[in-house]
C-alpha cells in the first residue's frame, strides 16, 4: 500500500519578506523507515513507520548541494527468490519521491546515496536506476507511477516544488533501507551567480520585489536557504557577510560602495534636546585586546563535493575568535578572501561614535550607510533612538576596502565515487575456537569481500535446505582481507617460531594490505590467518607487486590446527581473521555433517551462484593432547600425555589448562599395519597397553597408537599419534 507522506502543501512563502520558507505538510520520513535491521533476519516490516511533521522545503539558487526530503513512498517490496539473482533468499526495493527545491529548477547532476556518489557528472548511474526529475513548474502533471499507486483523483503534483520519482530502487547497497539522498540542483544561472542574486531572489520570493540591487557582492556557486523561520531570517547571514546594506528600505547595496547611501547634512547634525549641548560625540576606538584576531568562516566547497570547508584570516596580536557560517558554496580561494574581507571590517569597527539629528531622519535604520557632508568616510548605523523629537543614532566606521587575494588550500576529501560494486567473493570458515569465543553449538563463519572499487557492503542468505530456502544472515559492510596462495607453504615446526618458511599471497583487491609487526604484537594476537585449513601467524609482510604479498617469521599450527601443517597447495584460500569483519552463523547440534549454502545478494551478484559447506562443528572439538609418549614396563606398554583445553590457550595461571568439556575421557585406539585392532575409552591421560592384549592384537612389531580427547556434545577431537615398535 503506498504511504502519502505530503498529502497538501501549504503556503511555501509568506509574510513581510517571505514569512515561513514552506514546509511538507507529513514532512520527512524517519530515517529508521522498516521494523528489523539491516543485517539481521528478513524484514519483519515493510511499511513506512512514521514522519515528522514541518521539515522546510529548500531554496535553492545556483548550483547547490542540498538534501532531499521524501514525500511519497509505496513502501518497502519484498522480492523472493533473491531478485534478480536467481534461485532463493529475499531482496527488497522501494519506489518513492523526494522533494528537491521551491520552485522550477533546470536540472539536477550528480547524486550522492549515503555519501556515496551513485550518479556522477554526465548523468550516468554507477548502477541501472529508474529516475524521473519533476522540475517544479507550475503545471506540471502527476508522476505516472504515483498516479497509479493513489489513483489519479487523489494523486498529488507537487505543482511549484522539484521533485524526483525513484521506482524500485534495489536496497540491498544501503542495508535495505532507504537511503539518505543528497543532489546537486542546478538552478538559474550555473555557478554565475553572487550574493546579492541570493538576496534578490529570496527578497522577491514573497510576490515582492526591491526596486534594485547595485554594488559588487562576493561571487559564489550556489546558495540554499533551508532554514525554518522567515525569508527575513535566511537573508541576515548573507546580508552580514556580504556587508549588504539598505538605502530607503528597498536597495541593497555592498558595504563600502558610495554609490548608495544617506548624507546627513552639517546642520543637520547639530540638533539637540532641551538638556544636552553636545552635538555630535567624540569618536571611539575599541583596545588591540578586545579586537578581533582571528575570523573563521564556514562554507561549503563547490570544487569538493560541496562538502563542508573552513578558511581562516589573522592578524597579529592577542584577540576573540570571530566564526561566521553561510549555507553559500564557492571555491576556496573566494573564502579565504571573504574571511580576510571580514577581518578588515572587523577591523574597520572598532571605530564607533554617535550623532543626534532631528526627528525628520526616523527614516535612518540599522544597517543603512551613512556619510557626514564634510566626512568622505562612511559608517554604518549599529542602533537608532528617538528621545525628546531627537534621533540619536550609534555608528561604526565601514571599511571600504576589500581585502586582496591570498592563496587558499581547500584541503583534500575522502570521496566514494560512483563505482560499480561488482561480485562477491563468499567463503564459509569453519574455525577452531578463536580467543574471546566460547560456543556451546557449532558455529560455521561467513567472509565476504569484492575486488571491484565499488564494492561497498553485500547482503549474505544461508540455505539448510539445499538451496530449496534462503534466509537472510545478515549484512557485511567493508569486508575482510581475502586472497590465493601463490605459492605453496612447506611444512613447519609448531614448536616455535619458524623463520624459514614463507608463501606468497595474492589479494583479491589492490585495497586490500597486510602489515607487519612485531613478535610481540603476533604473541598477543595480531596477524591471525586461515590458509587452507591451517592457523597462521606473520610478522612480515613485504610487499612483492601489487595485491601480492610475502608473509614470513610465522608460528603455525595456530589454536589446535596444526593437523593441517602438512598438505598446503597453490591457490588455496587465505583469509585474515578479523571477526568484526565476518558474521558467526550458530547451529543446532543436530545440523552437525549437514551441508549448507551461502550466496550474496548485493548489487553485482546478479550471477554469482552458491558456496557450499559441511557442518563441522570445529569450534567445539577438543584439541589433540600434547606429549604423547610411549615406553615399555616389563611385558606392557605403557602411554601417557598432558591434556590440552579448547579455553586454555593463554595459561595464564601455569597449572593444569580448563577441562572445557563435560567429563574427562579420552579415545585411544591401537593400530598395526594401518590396521585398527583395538579401540579403548579411558579417563585419564594414561594407557596400560598389556601383554595379554598385545598377544591377541597380534603379538610383536611396530604399533601406532593414536589417542583423542572426547567431548560429549560432537565426538573425538583431533589425535596425537606415536608409534612404537615391540620385539
Amino acid at each position: 500500500m503506498a504511504t502519502l507522506i505530503l498529502g497538501t502543501v501549504g503556503r511555501v512563502f509568506g509574510g513581510p519578506l517571505g514569512g515561513l520558507i514552506g514546509s511538507i505538510a507529513g514532512g520527512l520520513v524517519d530515517r529508521s523507515l522498516f521494523g528489523g535491521s539491516s543485517g539481521g533476519g528478513r524484514l519483519g516490516n515493510l511499511e513506512v513507520q512514521s514522519a515528522a511533521y514541518g521539515e522546510p522545503i529548500p531554496i535553492v539558487i545556483g548550483r547547490m548541494r542540498a538534501a532531499g526530503n521524501l514525500v511519497w513512498s509505496s513502501g518497502i517490496r519484498e522480492t523472493a527468490g533473491g531478485g534478480k539473482s536467481g534461485g532463493s533468499g529475499y531482496s527488497y526495493a522501494a519506489s518513492f519521491a523526494v522533494a528537491l527545491a521551491a520552485g522550477t529548477i533546470t536540472g539536477v547532476g550528480r547524486i550522492w546515496a549515503d555519501g556515496t556518489e551513485i550518479r556522477n557528472n554526465a548523468g550516468v548511474f554507477a548502477s541501472p536506476v529508474t529516475m524521473r526529475l519533476h522540475i517544479g513548474s507550475e503545471t506540471q502533471s502527476v508522476d505516472p507511477l504515483i498516479a497509479v499507486a493513489e489513483g489519479s483523483s487523489a494523486a498529488p503534483a507537487y505543482r511549484g516544488i522539484a521533485y524526483a520519482v525513484f521506482e524500485d530502487l534495489p536496497l540491498a547497497e544501503f542495508g535495505n533501507r532507504i537511503p539518505n539522498l543528497t543532489f546537486e540542483i542546478i538552478v538559474g544561472d550555473d555557478g554565475a551567480i553572487d550574493m546579492g542574486t541570493a538576496l534578490q531572489v529570496l527578497a522577491r520570493s514573497d510576490g515582492r520585489s526591491l526596486a534594485q540591487v547595485s554594488g559588487v557582492f562576493p561571487a559564489i556557486t550556489g546558495h540554499v536557504a533551508a532554514r525554518a523561520g522567515s525569508i527575513a531570517d535566511n537573508m541576515a547571514p548573507l546580508m552580514a557577510l556580504s556587508g549588504a546594506a539598505m538605502a530607503n528600505g528597498e536597495v541593497l547595496t555592498l558595504a563600502g560602495e558610495t554609490d548608495i547611501f544617506r548624507e546627513l547634512p552639517i546642520a543637520d547634525v547639530h540638533a539637540h534636546g532641551q538638556n544636552d549641548g553636545i552635538a555630535r560625540d567624540r569618536q571611539t576606538r575599541q583596545g588591540n585586546d578586545a579586537a578581533v584576531a582571528v575570523v573563521e568562516l564556514e562554507y561549503f566547497d563547490s570544487e569538493r563535493a560541496f562538502q563542508a570547508g573552513l578558511q581562516r584570516a589573522r592578524r597579529g596580536g592577542p584577540g576573540p575568535l570571530l566564526q561566521q557560517s553561510i549555507s553559500s558554496a564557492m571555491p576556496a580561494l573566494m573564502a579565504k578572501q571573504l574571511a580576510a574581507t571580514l577581518l578588515a571590517r572587523a577591523e574597520a569597527a572598532r571605530t564607533t561614535t554617535s550623532v543626534r539629528l532631528p526627528w525628520r531622519h526616523l527614516g535612518v535604520r540599522p544597517g543603512m550607510q551613512v556619510r557626514f557632508a564634510d566626512d568622505d568616510r562612511l559608517w554604518r548605523v549599529r542602533a537608532t533612538r528617538f528621545e525628546g523629537f531627537v534621533v540619536q543614532i550609534d555608528l561604526e566606521r565601514v571599511d571600504g576596502q576589500v581585502a586582496p587575494e591570498r592563496p587558499a588550500d581547500a584541503g583534500r576529501s575522502l570521496e566514494f565515487a560512483a563505482l560499480p560494486p561488482g561480485e562477491t567473493s563468499v567463503q564459509w570458515l569453519d574455525l577452531p575456537i578463536l580467543p574471546g569465543e566460547a560456543p556451546v553449538t557449532p558455529r560455521l563463519w561467513l567472509a565476504a569481500a569484492g575486488a571491484a572499487p565499488g564494492w561497498r557492503r553485500a547482503p549474505l542468505a544461508i540455505s539448510r535446505d539445499d538451496g530449496f530456502s534462503y534466509q537472510a544472515a545478515g549484512t557485511i559492510a567493508g569486508g575482510g582481507v581475502q586472497g590465493i596462495a601463490a605459492t605453496v607453504l612447506p611444512q613447519g615446526s609448531t614448536a616455535g617460531w619458524d623463520r624459514f618458511s614463507s608463501v606468497d599471497i595474492d589479494l583479491l583487491s589492490e585495497a586490500m594490505w597486510l602489515q607487519p609487526v612485531s613478535e610481540a604484537a603476533v604473541l598477543a594476537g595480531a596477524n591471525l590467518a586461515l590458509l587452507g585449513d591451517e592457523l597462521v601467524q606473520f610478522t612480515r609482510a613485504d610487499m612483492l607487486a601489487p595485491r601480492r604479498f610475502r608473509l614470513s617469521g610465522m608460528l603455525r599450527g595456530r589454536h589446535g590446527s596444526e593437523a593441517a601443517v602438512t598438505g598446503h597447495a597453490e591457490r588455496e584460500r587465505f583469509v585474515l581473521l578479523d571477526t568484526a569483519a565476518l558474521l558467526p552463523v550458530d547451529l543446532p547440534i543436530a545440523s552437525t555433517g549437514r551441508s549448507m549454502l551461502a550466496r550474496a545478494l548485493g548489487g553485482g551478484d546478479g550471477g554469482s551462484g552458491a558456496v557450499a559447506a559441511r557442518v563441522g562443528g570445529r569450534a567445539l572439538l577438543p584439541l589433540s593432547p600434547a606429549h604423547l609418549r610411549l615406553w615399555q614396563t616389563g611385558d606392557d606398554i605403557v602411554a601417557g600425555w598432558v591434556r590440552r583445553s579448547r579455553s586454555g590457550f593463554g595459561w595464564a595461571d601455569f597449572v593444569d589448562a580448563p577441562l572445557a568439556e563435560a567429563s574427562e575421557a579420552y579415545c585411544v585406539t591401537v593400530w598395526r599395519d594401518s590396521v585398527l585392532v583395538r579401540t579403548v575409552t579411558v579417563s585419564s591421560p594414561a594407557f596400560r597397553y598389556g601383554a595379554a592384549e598385545r598377544l591377541a592384537d597380534g603379538g610383536t612389531g611396530a604399533i601406532e597408537l593414536r589417542v583423542s580427547q572426547i567431548s560429549a556434545l560432537v565426538g573425538p577431537g583431533a589425535p596425537a599419534v606415536v608409534t612404537l615398535a615391540i620385539a
